[in-house]
């Protein structure tokens, strides 16, 4: 059913738009990534969420649908607390949220637009996480991480 659910929406929506929506990245004081043990014992986590959907009506004649995702992606540089909290020192961090925006041809429910949402959208907004990030980490002159490339599952079967 999820399947049906994700080739509906996929063939009732089409990408409209990616945009950069907020974002951060820093270093902790005193962290200097240039020094040569500066990430000597640290681990890297990712983040990849799907924070919101919306379904956004044009103020035109046309009576349009947009259906717009909002998704999260993050990197940190931590430190494994050996304290009783149990929270991890963080060093370093880079995060983006982006929205994509389609166009809907007709309105979809939302079980069909969160499975969309959770499984597909992620694929259009990647492309543009992966040269963020890379770009993020030369500036903050930290070490490049290169994100694999995503590619689309064939749904056409």
């Amino acid at each position: 059913m999820t399947d049906d659910r994700l080739q509906r929406a996929i063939r009732h929506l089409s990408i409209m738009d990616v945009y950069l929506t907020a974002t951060q990245a820093h270093h902790e004081a005193g962290f200097n990534p240039k020094a040569a043990h500066a990430f000597a014992g640290l681990k890297v986590q990712t983040m990849h969420l799907v924070r919101r959907s919306e379904i956004l009506e044009t103020k035109d004649d046309t009576d349009r649908f947009i259906l717009r995702v909002i998704l999260g992606f993050g990197v940190r540089w931590i430190r494994e607390a050996e304290s009783e909290e149990g929270n991890p020192e963080v060093r370093a961090l880079i995060e983006a949220d982006y929205a994509a925006e389609y166009l809907m041809d007709e309105r979809l429910d939302q079980e069909t637009i969160d499975v969309f949402a959770l499984r597909n959208a992620s694929y259009h907004v990647w492309p543009y996480w992966r040269e963020y990030l890379m770009s993020q980490c030369e500036r903050l002159r930290m070490p490049r991480l290169i994100l694999p490339i995503r590619q689309f599952p064939d749904n056409g079967k």
